[in-house]
C-alpha cells in the first residue's frame, strides 16, 4: 500500500468505521446501504472499485461511493484530490458491458481428471454442494485453474435465447482469501432464464446453487433483492403462482416484494426455511417445504409487518 491509498484508507475509516484488509488492496467495511451485521462492502484502493455482496450496489469510483453514502464534504474533497474525480459515465459502466465467461473456463466435462483442480472441483460440487451429476451437466458448469478465477467454480447464467447474462464464481479451496468473485456487471436480469417455464409454479431464491438445489424453475437473484427484469417477466408472463424463499435478513425485503405481487393478482407464497438456505436444505426437503407453503393474504401481510 502506497502513500497515497494509506491516506484514502484512513478517510474511508473516517466515515464507515476501522475497515479490514485483505491481498491487493482490497478493504472491506459495513455496508451503509444494507446495513449487514457484516462487513460486506469490498473497496479496492488500487482500482477504486467497489460493491457490496448483500445489496449489489457497486461502482468503479472511491468518491462515487463516499457521495451515495453521505459522507462529509471534507472526506469528498480530499479523497477526490488523491484519486481525481469520477467520469460522468462510471455509474453506467457495469450495465453497458457485456458478460463474457473467464478467458480460462473449463467445462467440468472437458476436465482433466488427473488435474488436482478438477478433482477437487468435483468433490466441491458433489459433496459439498450436493449436485448430481445432471445438475453439473444441466448447468454448464465449469472451473478455471489458472487466472482471475483461479480455483474458482464458474456457474454460468442465460437468457431466453441462449446468450451468456451473467455467472458466478465460487472457490473450491475452503482457506481461499476470496471465496467470492463475480463480473463487473447489471444484476438487473433474470438468473438462469434459459431453463425458466413461465407457465409453472416460479420459485425466487437467493444464489445460484439455491436455485440449483431447489432444481425446479427456480430464479437466482445473485443477490437479496427482485430488481426489476425479474418483476417485469413475471408480471408480463402472467405468472400464476409464485413463491419466494429470501434468507431471514432479507425478510424486510420479501415482505415489500409480497406485497407487490399479491396487488398484481398473483398467488404468492413466502417460504420460511429452518434456519438453512435453500442449498444446505436440499431438493428433497426444499420441495416439500414450498409444497406446504400457503397462500400469503393480506391478513398474513399485516401480522409479519407487526412482527418486524
Amino acid at each position: 500500500m502506497d502513500s497515497k491509498q494509506a491516506q484514502v484508507k484512513s478517510y474511508l475509516d473516517q466515515h464507515f468505521g476501522t475497515g479490514t484488509p485483505h491481498k491487493n488492496g482490497e478493504m472491506s467495511y459495513y455496508c451503509p446501504f444494507c446495513n449487514h451485521h457484516k462487513k460486506k462492502l469490498q473497496v479496492n484502493l488500487q482500482t477504486q472499485k467497489w460493491h457490496c455482496w448483500i445489496d449489489g450496489n457497486k461502482g468503479n469510483s472511491i468518491v462515487t461511493l463516499l457521495k451515495k453514502s453521505k459522507a462529509n464534504k471534507t472526506i469528498i474533497e480530499r479523497v477526490s484530490d488523491l484519486v481525481g474525480q469520477p467520469s460522468k459515465h462510471t455509474h453506467n459502466e457495469a450495465e453497458d458491458r457485456r458478460v463474457i465467461l473467464p478467458e480460462h473456463y473449463i467445462p467440468i466435462w472437458k476436465g482433466n481428471d488427473s488435474s488436482p483442480h478438477f478433482r477437487n472441483a468435483i468433490h466441491y460440487l458433489i459433496n459439498t454442494r450436493g449436485l448430481s451429476k445432471f445438475d453439473i451437466l444441466k448447468y454448464q458448469t465449469g472451473y478455471c485453474e489458472e487466472g482471475d478465477y483461479n480455483g474458482m467454480i464458474i456457474l454460468p447464467s442465460y437468457d431466453e435465447n441462449g446468450i451468456l447474462n451473467y455467472f458466478v464464481g465460487r472457490s473450491y479451496y475452503g482457506q481461499a482469501n476470496i471465496k467470492h468473485k463475480n463480473p463487473e456487471v447489471s444484476k438487473d436480469i433474470v438468473g438462469f432464464e434459459s431453463h425458466i417455464d413461465w407457465n409453472e409454479p416460479i420459485t425466487i431464491v437467493e444464489g445460484a446453487f439455491d436455485a440449483i438445489a431447489t432444481k425446479r424453475n427456480s430464479i437466482p437473484l445473485f443477490g437479496k433483492k427482485i430488481l426489476s427484469k425479474v418483476r417485469q417477466k413475471i408480471i408480463e408472463n402472467k405468472v400464476k403462482k409464485l413463491y419466494i424463499s429470501l434468507d431471514k435478513d432479507a425478510l424486510g425485503d420479501a415482505i415489500t416484494e409480497v406485497e407487490f405481487f399479491m396487488n398484481s393478482g398473483i398467488d404468492v407464497r413466502l417460504v420460511t426455511l429452518p434456519g438453512k438456505d435453500p442449498g444446505e436444505t436440499g431438493f428433497i426437503e426444499m420441495n416439500k417445504i414450498i409444497h406446504q407453503t400457503s397462500t400469503f393474504d393480506l391478513f398474513d401481510l399485516v401480522v409479519l409487518k407487526m412482527s418486524l
